[in-house]
């Protein structure tokens, strides 16, 4: 068991965005949300779900340099975990083994375990980053993987000192504990049958959830996904929005063809 990434990520962002949260409340500045609403389209939508997730994980799109620094910093900064290990984690071990003894994330394993219990266990000595091979290949990706922590809590702190304490606390640490919360919301929801439902009988118990389809970025239309993890759009039904959409003209502007 290792709570490194528990302990020096999802507590203090949970606590400074609990903190962000309460001090807009009670000092009426609700007009800072609209940064933290820019700051979750950025980390949440572009950075894991559509750069670590969509074109990372399942090769949806071929970035090219620019697009992927971009994406890389975006997804870093929702803080959870690395390229390396988020895709590895992903593409390694959830669906090849979704929902049995090797998924790390299953809510088989208890609620708590698919919600935040598995931040426990991943981490560099339990997760074969073979598996993330093609970031491998990556010096940008190498970089940011060996220097996570410092990468992300140093850039605060000059960005804090920069730009005063409102812009981050307000805006960016809210959006990133928004991040971590709605994404283990999926492992939980999106592998609950009772609550959701499912389009296709595939071999997991993964089901579509529509609250997280919409506000989730097409994350929680799950079953779709466990049946075309390679599909782009998420939805197949006609009135299953896939958010994500909306970023396609840029991935086509910085993608190789």
């Amino acid at each position: 068991m290792n709570y490194k990434y528990f302990l020096f990520l999802v507590v203090p962002m949970f606590i400074l965005g609990i903190t962000g949260v309460s001090t807009i409340i009670v000092i009426g500045a609700y007009h800072w949300l609209i940064l933290t609403f820019i700051f979750w389209v950025l980390l949440s939508g572009l950075g894991i779900a559509t750069g670590f997730h969509r074109i990372y994980s399942h090769r949806c799109y071929n970035p090219n340099p620019w697009l992927d620094n971009v994406l890389l910093v975006l997804g870093t900064f929702a803080c959870q975990c690395s390229s390396i290990t988020w895709v590895a984690t992903h593409i390694g071990y959830h669906h090849p083994h979704a929902d049995k003894e090797k998924d790390p994330h299953t809510p088989i394993k208890g609620i708590w375990h698919a919600f935040m219990g598995w931040t426990f266990y991943v981490n560099a000595s339990t997760v074969n980053h073979k598996y993330a091979v093609r970031l491998l290949r990556k010096s940008n990706h190498i970089f940011f993987h060996k220097h996570y922590f410092r990468i992300i809590w140093i850039t605060l702190l000059v960005s804090v000192i920069a730009l005063g304490w409102k812009p981050i606390l307000f805006g960016y640490c809210i959006a990133a504990m928004i991040s971590i919360l709605q994404d283990n919301l999926v492992n939980v929801l999106g592998h609950y049958p009772k609550l959701g439902y499912r389009n296709f009988d595939t071999p997991d118990i993964s089901s579509n959830f529509p609250l997280l389809g919409y506000l989730g970025w097409g994350q929680g239309w799950h079953n779709n996904h466990h049946k075309y993890p390679n599909w782009f759009n998420f939805g197949v039904k006609w009135w299953e929005y896939d958010p994500c959409r909306l970023f396609i003209p840029l991935l086509k502007l910085g993608s190789y063809k």
